[in-house]
């Protein structure tokens, strides 16, 4: 749908629903009126990672929320070698690490202690997961970066995983090189007259508010 530019209206029958910010009792008023070109349009990034391999892309996959590489079976620890641009960035030994764009900073990026990132802001977000060394922290890079991992140190690769959005699972070998970088196409998303970011994490995370005199 990114790709053909085709509009999408969240409707939430989940729980919290960040982007799905319509209900089910509303639907059909708040369909006819954005119908009717009353509503609120928004650009949201997507990131697109591939597992390269001697060059070649050997898989590939999109995500809206998150591209996640984490240990797979295992109960200790994984190591992974980190660059931004070319830029050697750290050695890293977690359970993992996320890579969100702002969308997903309210997801899995936010319960393993990264920031709310505005979703107008072009920022993409490192969240290490249960790292080893406590000063490894999240850290927010420019959205055009490309982010390449690698598998490094004793950790078998067989015991490695890459999950993009929580569903698509892709595998790494020893030398193969994992890339994430903004996808060249956003995803359009339509909200209703008067949709505002604050309102829909203060309504989510439930946050408190001064009383109104």
């Amino acid at each position: 749908l990114a790709e053909a530019g085709v509009a999408m209206l969240g409707v939430n029958l989940g729980r919290l629903g960040f982007l799905a910010d319509v209900s089910p009792a509303d639907m059909h008023e708040r369909l006819n009126e954005i119908l009717a070109g009353h509503y609120r349009e928004e650009y949201r990034s997507l990131l697109h990672a591939s597992v390269c391999r001697h060059g070649n892309t050997v898989s590939e996959s999109d995500a809206l929320n998150d591209v996640v590489i984490h240990k797979w079976d295992i109960a200790r620890m994984i190591e992974l070698d980190t660059t931004i641009d070319g830029r050697f960035l750290n050695s890293l030994r977690a359970d993992g690490l996320i890579i969100s764009t702002p969308t997903g900073s309210t997801a899995y990026a936010l319960s393993g202690g990264g920031p709310i990132i505005d979703p107008a802001l072009g920022a993409l977000v490192l969240v290490p997961i249960c790292p080893h060394t406590l000063s490894n922290r999240p850290i927010v890079v420019h959205a055009d970066c490309e982010i390449e991992i690698s598998v490094c140190g004793h950790t078998d690769p067989k015991d490695v995983r890459i999950t993009c959005d929580g569903a698509s699972d892709m595998t790494i070998e020893a030398g193969d090189k994992l890339r994430i970088q903004r996808h060249s196409n956003p995803v359009r998303l339509l909200h209703p007259v008067g949709h505002d970011h604050f309102d829909v994490l203060r309504a989510k995370l439930g946050w408190g508010e001064l009383p109104k005199h």
